[in-house]
């Protein structure tokens, strides 16, 4: 090789060697400046769930965490990997550490009681957490959101679903799940006080078994009339003295039981009585603008609908009605009230063909508000028992009827935050197996070992 070969292989490799060095570079700053994450773990456990991130991208104010720990740099490393899935999805969510023993004022002034509490900050209200698990943040960050805790009165006194009873005929499974989205829920007695708490966002009838007063059912309409919001759950079995409300709404509340007798259908969602019909069609309420291809599970409802001469009455109030609840085309409504044996629709017998709605939207603007008054009207209070709340899409129906009823439109958006891993599904055989193996094989097992073990002994 000639020394111009030489001096040209020189050259190169120094050219080589200056890119590839200025490669290295622009991909640590790159790395720097532009970060992307990718979950590959099953089920994406090491990211928020669907519903969390959706909440944080409802938020309109500053997310902040403070955490109230020692200068620990592992527990430090911890939370800023915690805090990082919220980064992930709102790079400005800030995180701060605070030595609780060093700045007791501040930690005074967040209500910090003991080391290892995280304050959370949304905007000019926060909440102190002693846990860090999503559904506790999401939870804290959705009644923050909301302003404020919601009142909500469940009339009692006649026989109604009791909400805080944890049997399977209460309701205390929703109830807990408002409870930590920031609903307070009250028994309340028209007897007692004579009138309805000013600052309730709404309230609820649940299916009464017993006729209300006629002092009552005035304080009733006069609460309607003056703009209040309101949740009528009504069972198949009469209106228990609640005909004036129903005329004021402009409804027809029926009092047959609505029947789906398809044994395929019956079968597919494990249901085996026909009075269970399940819900897939929804009208256009906000309530269930986001429930597109989910099923809602309703035992022993009846039909409620829009009258047809609503409005034509004197001192009918004007609303704007949305039947949101509809069956499938293959049920009816059956007003014989006979459910057992072989049943079947009859025309000509009182019976209304499907499919049937079972839910109405009502509103109505106030002249007097800037707000507009909202009441929702079921033909069935059995969806929201602890027996049913799980099943389907039941808790979601439930928890956006209360929002929107109180007015949180925003949190519509947000599907119900649940704790991970709550849920084992087992198959009819997986179940057997496993109740075989611990009732069965692992006693008989350990018997068996003791007894060798005893033999041994004795042999010796």
């Amino acid at each position: 090789m000639s020394k111009n070969a030489h001096r040209l292989v020189g050259v190169q490799n120094a050219i080589f060697y200056v890119l590839f060095v200025v490669v290295i570079g622009l991909l640590g700053f790159f790395g720097r400046e532009f970060k992307f994450a990718a979950d590959w773990t099953y089920d994406g456990r090491n990211s928020l769930s669907v519903p969390t991130q959706t909440l944080l991208k409802t938020l309109d104010q500053p997310l902040k965490f403070i955490a109230y720990i020692p200068d620990n740099p592992i527990l430090q490393e911890q939370l800023k990997q915690l805090v990082g899935k919220y980064q992930r999805v709102r790079p400005d969510i800030v995180l701060e550490f605070v030595n609780p023993d060093l700045d007791p004022a501040r930690a005074k002034q967040d209500g910090i009681d003991h080391a290892g509490q995280l304050a959370i900050h949304l905007g000019e209200r926060s909440e102190v957490m002693d846990s860090a698990s999503e559904a506790t943040i999401g939870s804290a960050i959705q009644r923050m959101s909301r302003g404020g805790e919601r009142l909500v009165v469940f009339l009692e006194g006649h026989g109604e679903r009791q909400p805080l009873l944890d049997q399977s005929t209460g309701m205390s499974q929703l109830v807990a799940n408002l409870q930590r989205n920031g609903f307070l829920i009250q028994p309340y007695n028209l007897v007692r006080t004579q009138m309805l708490p000013q600052n309730a966002s709404f309230v609820v009838i649940a299916a009464p078994q017993q006729d209300f007063l006629p002092g009552e059912v005035e304080v009733l309409k006069k609460y309607l009339e003056q703009g209040g919001n309101l949740l009528w759950l009504q069972d198949p079995g009469g209106l228990h003295g609640l005909q004036p409300l129903e005329e004021l709404l402009g409804l027809q509340i029926y009092d047959g039981t609505v029947i789906d007798a398809n044994e395929q259908l019956q079968a597919l969602l494990g249901i085996n009585h026909p009075a269970v019909v399940p819900v897939v069609d929804y009208g256009k309420s906000e309530i269930v603008r986001k429930m597109a291809g989910k099923q809602t599970i309703f035992p022993f409802a009846t039909m409620v609908a829009r009258a047809p001469n609503a409005g034509d009455k004197d001192g009918a109030l004007d609303w704007q009605a949305e039947e949101f609840l509809n069956t499938l085309p293959g049920s009816w409504l059956e007003s014989s009230g006979v459910l057992e044996g072989a049943v079947r629709f009859e025309e000509g017998s009182g019976d209304e063909e499907g499919p049937i709605p079972l839910g109405v939207t009502l509103t109505r603007e106030l002249a007097s508000a800037t707000r507009s008054q909202r009441v929702v009207v079921i033909g069935d209070s059995d969806f929201m028992l602890n027996s049913f709340i799980g099943i389907g899409a039941n808790l979601d129906l439930a928890t956006n009827t209360f929002n929107w009823l109180s007015a949180d439109d925003n949190l519509l958006e947000v599907p119900v935050i649940r704790a991970p891993d709550t849920k084992l599904d087992l198959s009819e055989t997986g179940g057997f197996v496993l109740g075989t193996f611990f009732l069965f094989v692992l006693p008989l097992g350990l018997l068996l070992a003791g007894v060798w073990i005893w033999w041994r002994r004795r042999r010796r």
